[in-house]
């Protein structure tokens, strides 16, 4: 049986490996602009992780 130093040595690594895959996972699908030449300034296009969508832009 592992005493109760080396169990709470291996939860905290556990925990900080679980964050670090949680940042890095946050960080592929936040969303960030994208710049489609072929469709124009009338259209805005944003990618999250592997996903592109592209939205016709609001009249001003």
């Amino acid at each position: 049986m592992m005493d109760s130093q080396r169990v709470r040595k291996v939860r905290v690594l556990v925990i900080a490996n679980l964050l670090a895959c949680a940042a890095v996972l946050f960080a592929l699908a936040a969303p960030r602009a994208v710049s489609n030449v072929e469709l124009g300034d009338e259209w805005q296009c944003s990618k999250a992780a592997f996903v592109t969508t592209c939205r016709q832009a609001p009249n001003q």
